[in-house]
């Protein structure tokens, strides 16, 4: 699900590239000065080789929207892009009645400054914002530059259907660094060690930078909060996970991560259990559920949520902490989306760390089902770790712990979503992951 925008964010707004006849007779001498002069710096403090110059070029927000809609179509094949935000209504991230393909090009049009493309190896400069303001982009962007340069990162910044959270982490790595060396580039020489892996970026800290960006962009403020989490999380969780590994063992320790990419959000959001004791998802897979949902129902969506967009499943809670503790064991998943017609539904299977995460997970989830589309009403309490929901078209919602796994139907009717609780329980037969088969 990440495809929405983790990947697609990372590939538009950092590494665009705008095709226009005659782009180098504009060159704004003042900003090309500046950007040779920021590059140098940016250089010394990253301890990055220049490996070729960098060219530089000229664009227009007209020739920025022109590209957006053309990278789409690229990046996405016919329907995909449409399926991802199907996807995102089923989950209630985003509202029924919204425009995703639109909401998302005035999203990333609206955020857009300088940006370096690997591809072409050029770094294109705004013609919008004024040369003095543009000094922190450029450092922002050159570090990309020279990302590129020394460890190829177009190969990373490509969209993965079927595994977004692993394309999200690897972004917040590219993003993380270049918005670390920004932030110590403009604190100058005196504060190159400055440490920001302790920031509470969950927090009060967080918060203020999520209200000042949305104060600064009405694109932004206006969007989904899954919308908003997800553009900022490569820039935040990434600054926290960069940090902590150049703590451990300064810019040669980020260097070795470009060999060993992160492959999931977890490993981002927590760093120790990617610097100090590695831990890898568990593969998961439906295979179960194979043959069980049946026309008119066609499957158009599947992906891996990984912990953040876990977390954003929860965002219904009205306790913050709640949804980060629930999330937290996250130890792997897969969802499958459906539609029959104008109807959505949903099966996501995950495996935690333990069966305290699954069961606190399980609860989350359930505290979300009153404020989600449709109104489910609570059936009565079962025996076993099951619990079921209807509302009143007809559709269903069943939750049941399995062990140290939490099964979710969403929005199929009762008959078939027993059939899965049924298909799963004779697979797992409740026994832990973490003690025997997936």
């Amino acid at each position: 699900m990440h495809q929405r925008l983790s990947a697609f964010f990372l590939f538009v707004v950092s590494f665009m590239f705008l095709p226009w006849a005659n782009a180098d007779e504009r060159l704004d001498e003042r900003l090309v000065l500046m950007g040779k002069r920021v590059e140098a710096g940016v250089a010394k403090l990253r301890g990055l080789p220049v490996k070729k110059p960098v060219r530089w070029k000229i664009s227009t927000k007209k020739q920025v929207r022109a590209y957006l809609k053309k990278s789409m179509a690229e990046q996405y094949a016919p329907g995909e892009m449409q399926d991802e935000g199907l996807a995102m209504k089923a989950f209630d991230l985003i509202p029924a009645d919204m425009d995703y393909k639109s909401s998302v090009v005035s999203l990333l049009e609206e955020q857009i400054g300088g940006f370096y493309d690997p591809k072409e190896e050029v770094f294109y400069l705004a013609d919008w914002i004024e040369p003095g303001a543009q000094e922190t982009i450029i450092a922002h962007e050159l570090c990309h530059a020279l990302q590129d340069q020394s460890f190829d990162i177009d190969k990373l910044v490509q969209r993965r259907p079927g595994n977004s959270d692993a394309v999200l982490a690897q972004s917040a790595v590219i993003e993380g660094e270049a918005t670390l060396v920004m932030m110590l580039y403009s604190l100058g020489d005196a504060k190159q060690n400055a440490d920001f892996s302790m920031l509470d970026l969950d927090g009060a800290l967080g918060s203020l930078m999520i209200q000042l960006s949305s104060f600064q962009y009405p694109e932004f403020g206006k969007a989904p909060e899954a919308l908003r989490n997800s553009l900022m999380f490569p820039y935040l969780k990434g600054l926290k996970f960069i940090s902590y590994g150049k703590r451990m063992g300064g810019w040669k320790e980020i260097d070795r991560v470009y060999s060993r990419m992160p492959t999931s959000t977890e490993q981002v959001i927590h760093p120790e259990k990617y610097f100090v004791n590695r831990d890898e998802p568990t593969p998961i897979s439906l295979d179960f559920i194979v043959g069980l949902i049946k026309s008119p129902w066609k499957k158009i969506y599947e992906d891996i949520m990984g912990e953040f967009m876990t977390g954003q499943l929860l965002n219904k809670l009205d306790d913050r902490n709640e949804q980060r503790r629930a999330a937290a064991g996250w130890d792997g998943d897969r969802v499958e989306v459906f539609e029959h017609g104008e109807n959505l539904a949903w099966v996501g299977l995950w495996v935690f760390d333990s069966e305290q995460d699954a069961i606190e997970f399980a609860g989350a989830f359930s505290k979300t089902l009153p404020s989600r589309t449709p109104k489910f009403t609570m059936e009565p309490l079962e025996a076993s770790p099951t619990m079921r929901w209807t509302s009143s078209d007809g559709k269903s919602c069943l939750v049941s712990r399995l062990a140290d796994r939490v099964l979710i139907a969403y929005g199929f009717g009762k008959a078939t979503a027993q059939s899965i609780l049924d298909a799963a329980t004779t697979k797992f037969k409740t026994t832990p992951s973490h003690s025997g088969g997936r």
